[in-house]
């Protein structure tokens, strides 16, 4: 099966260190992303999300080096979970993000392609916004 790759870059005016505390900790993702996080920061750790009452996501930590990358898997997807690496380096007094959502089919029931993309413009917005400022629009889906 063909999959598909999503990949967006972001920059950020704070360090490496403070961006990936808010990609990685439950306060700051429950704060820019989503309502309810639970993450086991290590690889094979249990990562899970709930956007609203009934309506989660599972996965599992993939990758984890302090201030560089955090990943995890979508397991939500069907016929195979999709994974989510978020890379930071660190430009010009700030981090260079790098977004990469792979394994996203091809075909009929993957249609949410569009809709994942621009949610994840959205979300990085919100990320920017909280890490730069300390506000951003509540957390939940887009899209």
């Amino acid at each position: 099966m063909a999959t598909r790759t999503i990949t967006k870059e972001q920059f950020i005016q704070a360090l490496p260190e403070r961006v990936f505390a808010a990609l990685t900790t439950k306060r700051e993702l429950e704060r820019w992303f989503v309502p309810k996080v639970d993450v086991e920061l290590k690889p094979g750790g249990a990562f899970s999300m709930e956007w609203a009452p009934g309506m989660g996501e599972r996965g599992h930590v993939t990758a984890v080096q302090a201030s560089q990358v955090f990943g995890f898997t979508w397991e939500v997807f069907s016929p195979t979970p999709t994974t989510v690496t978020f890379s930071l380096q660190a430009h010009r007094n700030g981090t260079l993000l790098t977004l990469t959502h792979g394994g996203i089919g091809d075909g009929e029931g993957w249609q949410i392609y569009a809709t994942i993309e621009k949610a994840w413009g959205l979300h990085l917005n919100d990320l920017t916004s909280w890490v730069e400022t300390g506000t951003c629009p509540p957390p939940g889906p887009r899209g």
